[in-house]
């Protein structure tokens, strides 16, 4: 189902607003909202998936509409859509293609993908402006989560952005060091190409997580 609504997301990936395809980016939808001391709170939620948006809630239809920003939160969840409140990462947006340069993203949410005792899987979608097409656009990438008792670390990699084999090359590197205790996962990344399936990857970090 995580593959299918991927793949409606990327068939949309060149248009501005593609994270339109989710049921609350722009209606309000059932859901909860997951506070840091982790109680919750259910009612209805309005979320536009970008770095800049922040969260509108309200208990019911004739409510107050409250907003909350990602650092506010742990998280929320609509339907089968369980979203995560990330913090203090780079991923690969609007200045990667031309540039080569990453973007850092200080709070936002991503949805998870799959969460095992090893690895958390999310994708997380940023707004920036493609001074090629003159309009802002999304950017899809999936952030890959490693916890420890004293740090977080993430890598991220580009999902549908359209760059030359090169650059594509070198989005891989923090990959390779980020999964060096599977040589499996690394070796597969390293002969991953612009034209084939990633989500085969994805498969094998979650198998490492089972």
């Amino acid at each position: 189902m995580i593959k299918s609504f991927l793949i409606s997301l990327l068939s949309f990936v060149s248009i501005s607003l593609p994270a339109q395809q989710y049921p609350f980016a722009k209606d309000f939808a059932n859901g909860k909202i997951i506070f840091k001391d982790s109680t919750q709170q259910e009612g209805e939620i309005k979320w536009f998936p970008n770095q800049t948006e922040k969260l509108k809630f309200r208990t019911s239809e004739k409510g107050d509409t409250k907003k909350y920003a990602a650092e506010d939160l742990s998280g929320f969840v609509v339907d089968t859509f369980h979203f995560v409140s990330l913090s203090d990462f780079t991923v690969y947006a609007e200045t990667y293609p031309l540039l080569g340069k990453k973007t850092k993203v200080k709070h936002t949410f991503g949805q998870m993908i799959d969460q095992g005792s090893k690895y958390n899987i999310y994708l997380v979608v940023v707004s920036g402006y493609n001074g090629m097409s003159g309009a802002i656009e999304n950017y899809l990438n999936f952030l890959f989560e490693k916890k420890s008792d004293t740090n977080t670390v993430y890598a991220a990699f580009p999902l549908g952005a359209r760059m030359n084999n090169k650059k594509y090359e070198r989005a891989k590197e923090d990959l390779y060091s980020f999964f060096a205790d599977y040589p499996q996962i690394v070796e597969k990344i390293k002969t991953n190409k612009q034209q084939d399936d990633f989500f085969q990857i994805i498969n094998l970090v979650k198998e490492s997580n089972r």
